[in-house]
C-alpha cells in the first residue's frame, strides 16, 4: 500500500468518526463519542491465541474495523427517545448482521433519509425491485427504547471491510 493510501485510510478513520449523530428529547443531552477498532490475533507465552482489540490507525483495503459509538446523558434529567445514525463510511462495505445496540432497534437505509428493516429495503434491478443486500446499506439508526438516565451511556456499534 502506498502511503498516500496510508494517510487516506487513516483521515477517513478520523473523519468518519465525527460523522454520527444523535438525536433526543433533550437537545444537548446527549454527547457521542466515536472509535474505529480491529481485531487482531495475540499469542501470550504459552502459546494461546486470543483476539484482542486496538484502535485502528492504519487500514489496508479488506480489513474488517469495528465502529463503536458511545452516546452519554451529560445532563441532569432522562434523555428520551435517544437515536443515533451512523453513515457507513466511503469507501467500506458494511458487514452483514454486524450492528449491535443492547436495547435499540436497528435500522438501515440505502440513502440516509428513508429508514427500515432488512427485508423491507429495495433497490430497482432491471424495471424491477429486488432486496437489498447488506452490502448496499449506507446508513445504520438505533433507537433505543429506553430512556437513558443521567451519567449514563450507552453503545452502538458495526463493523465495515476498508474497500
Amino acid at each position: 500500500m502506498t502511503s498516500g493510501k496510508k494517510v487516506f485510510a487513516t483521515a477517513l478513520l478520523v473523519a468518519c468518526g465525527a460523522s454520527s449523530q444523535a438525536f433526543a428529547q433533550q437537545k444537548g443531552c446527549i454527547e457521542l463519542k466515536s472509535i474505529a477498532q480491529i481485531e487482531e490475533e495475540v499469542v501470550d507465552a504459552k502459546g494461546a491465541k486470543t483476539r484482542q482489540l486496538r484502535e485502528a490507525t492504519k487500514v489496508v483495503p479488506g480489513v474488517e474495523v469495528i465502529w463503536t459509538v458511545t452516546a452519554s446523558n451529560v445532563c441532569k434529567q432522562p434523555s428520551d427517545a435517544v437515536t443515533i445514525n451512523n453513515p457507513v463510511p466511503d469507501h467500506m462495505t458494511f458487514v452483514a448482521n454486524s450492528a449491535t445496540g443492547p436495547g435499540a432497534d436497528i435500522a438501515y437505509s440505502l440513502d440516509g433519509k428513508t429508514f427500515a428493516k432488512p427485508g423491507d429495503l429495495t433497490v430497482p434491478d432491471n424495471g424491477a425491485a429486488r432486496k437489498a443486500r447488506a452490502d448496499e446499506y449506507k446508513h445504520i439508526r438505533w433507537v433505543f427504547k429506553d430512556s437513558l438516565q443521567p451519567g449514563a451511556s450507552t453503545m452502538a456499534s458495526f463493523r465495515a471491510v476498508l474497500n
